[in-house]
């Protein structure tokens, strides 16, 4: 009896195996043929104001790039504001955001770093932007 419920076990484990396999050749086919497809985005006639809050805490190893990849998003600088919450930060997160925000391509965004002492972790921090 033991030896069937192996047997069992084994062919269920390896018909998982190919299903997942089957699943993702799909995904990637997918994929690849979307790829390619180049999106045209016409400009909106209006643009609303847009505040993003980031929270912070601890992050110092990867705030630059997120800071980065948000600092660039393809936006009016004139309707988006940023704030970069350091919240209780015990590392240096906070200098690491001020060094990114003094480059000379993000001179002129709207964009301020807070430094947080406050209670209540990220959600102290939503409640306090």
């Amino acid at each position: 009896m033991s030896d069937v419920m192996q047997i069992i076990t084994l062919i269920s484990i390896w018909l998982s195996l190919l299903m997942s396999m089957v699943t993702l050749s799909g995904a990637i086919a997918f994929w690849l043929k979307h790829s390619k497809v180049l999106v045209k985005i016409t400009p909106l006639p209006r643009y609303p104001k847009v505040t993003i809050v980031v929270p912070a805490h601890n992050e110092e190893l990867v705030i630059e790039n997120t800071a980065t990849a948000i600092l660039n998003l393809n936006y009016p600088k004139d309707k988006l504001e940023v704030l970069f919450y350091a919240d209780n930060c015990e590392d240096h997160t906070a200098d690491v955001l001020d060094s990114v925000l003094a480059e000379e391509r993000f001179k002129n965004r709207n964009a301020k770093v807070i430094r947080r002492t406050g209670t209540g972790g990220k959600a102290g921090v939503l409640n306090d932007a």
